[in-house]
């Protein structure tokens, strides 16, 4: 695991069997693309390539189209090109050929694109609180390269990164599906399984809610795509711009009534300094907000995820991207071509888990964390508390607390974390951590710099 010095994935995946070895990166990137990032994601390619010493990576993997995810695959991409991939495993949503991940994908872009025009709209205005409506849409489009108002661009790194990544892989690039099972490539067959387990194809759970009936494929983002339409046709009000008709009521300017001009008791009331706190007049900015945690969630949810069994000992190491309970929960109804795969059983073999999200409350299903019961359990966790959108007044909330907790348990307080942030009780370098660590401390292995965390599975 690479420490990204803020929110951000990347990993590396080392495996050996019978003199041979495959090499697996799975993402490589940070949120933020600035002149102290960058050079940091590049350090951390160069790092990859020496490790390599030579040898190409077998498979290079990416999980979903978000900065943290994939700007690696830009800022470091001529360090990648010279190491060589031999394959490429994407989303079966970033496949150009499936209709339904086309149709999903335009309604994306459609959405994101009207999301910055409400940005720019949002800092136009006065006399609301409009700008932490639109410091809040920009956190979202953060994850998409959009942080900045820029109407009609493109999502350039995500984008881009994808781009670099079917290059890296020429015609070895695959599309996968869940339910696809594989041999890892580079070791002989049946050394190690590979099982996709989402995203899932059904979109009642790719989008974790039922889509209206004869809609497209995008249905559940064309509602979304109504509102912010109407939450657009609503600011053009504050900028001059009245929107003809009645299409958006109740935002039609024939139906303002300046609170000046009106003296009734209840206004008089309503306008009272001491009932501010009552007041609901900018309540409506909440959706703005709303709209843009919608996008970062179905694209969240829309996660390659990836088990990896070592077949011999049948340990499993989980790795899911920032999958939310939709695809946690269409795990459980995979059709398997008729193979006979349990899933309980890989989650009860699971020695190695990748906490989704930047533990994130939404991001580890419950009732899939409660059957890790392993002994050897222990979790990466690639979250990093100094980030300023955690750091910040009401920032976001992660590691979740409850959530923290229950992984602290299940694991006996074995957490590896990328910013090497510890409890006293999880802290591999302080004396109650190695104890609870006991033997499997010798297998990992933090980096005097901390630019790495190494941790070694026998089976």
């Amino acid at each position: 695991m690479y420490p990204v010095g803020e929110l951000g994935d990347c990993f590396l995946l080392n495996f050996s069997s019978a003199g041979k070895e495959s090499h697996i990166l799975i993402d490589c990137g940070s949120f933020r693309n600035n002149g102290t990032t960058i050079p940091h994601m590049q350090s951390i390619a160069a790092d990859i390539k020496t490790k390599l010493s030579g040898k190409p990576l077998d498979v290079v993997v990416g999980t979903h189209q978000h900065n943290d995810h994939l700007s690696g695959y830009v800022h470091a991409f001529d360090t990648f090109k010279a190491i060589g991939a031999g394959h490429v495993w994407l989303s079966w949503l970033d496949s150009p050929d499936d209709t339904q991940a086309q149709a999903i994908a335009g309604g994306q872009r459609k959405l994101s694109t009207k999301l910055q025009e409400i940005s720019k709209s949002l800092s136009a205005i006065n006399g609301l609180n409009a700008s932490k409506a639109a410091e809040h849409i920009n956190d979202v489009l953060g994850f998409y390269g959009l942080d900045a108002p820029a109407l009609n661009s493109t999502p350039v790194v995500p984008q881009q990164g994808l781009n670099n990544l079917k290059a890296l892989g020429g015609k070895q690039v695959s599309y996968l599906y869940p339910g696809t099972i594989m041999d890892l490539p580079g070791l002989d067959a049946g050394a190690v399984k590979v099982y996709v387990l989402g995203p899932p194809k059904d979109n009642n759970l790719l989008f974790d809610i039922n889509p209206g009936k004869g809609e497209s494929y995008d249905s559940k983002l064309a509602p979304v795509l109504n509102m912010a339409d109407g939450f657009m046709a609503g600011l053009t009000n504050f900028v001059g711009k009245p929107v003809a008709g009645e299409p958006f009521f109740p935002f039609d300017q024939k139906f303002e009534k300046p609170r000046d001009h009106l003296t009734n008791p209840l206004m008089i009331n309503y306008s009272d300094p001491a009932n501010k706190w009552r007041n609901i007049d900018e309540d409506w900015l909440d959706q703005a907000e709303n709209m843009a945690l919608y996008l970062d969630a179905y694209t969240n949810n829309s996660s390659l995820v990836l088990a990896f069994e070592l077949v011999e000992s049948q340990k499993v190491l989980l790795f899911v991207g920032d999958a939310q309970t939709g695809n946690w929960l269409s795990w459980k109804t995979i059709d398997w071509a008729g193979q006979t795969v349990s899933l309980d059983k890989l989650l009860q073999q699971t020695v190695l888990y990748k906490v989704g999200h930047h533990c994130s409350h939404n991001a580890t299903l419950p009732e899939s964390l409660e059957k890790m019961t392993h002994p050897e359990l222990v979790a990466m966790i690639p979250v990093d508390i100094s980030d300023p959108n955690i750091t910040k007044v009401n920032g976001w909330k992660m590691p979740a607390a409850n959530l923290y907790k229950r992984i602290k348990e299940l694991t006996k307080n074995r957490i590896l974390r990328a910013d090497m942030v510890y409890e006293t009780d999880c802290d591999p370098a302080g004396a109650i951590g190695q104890a609870n660590w006991g033997a499997l401390l010798a297998k990992v292995d933090i980096t005097a710099s901390k630019t790495v965390v190494t941790y070694t599975i026998e089976g």
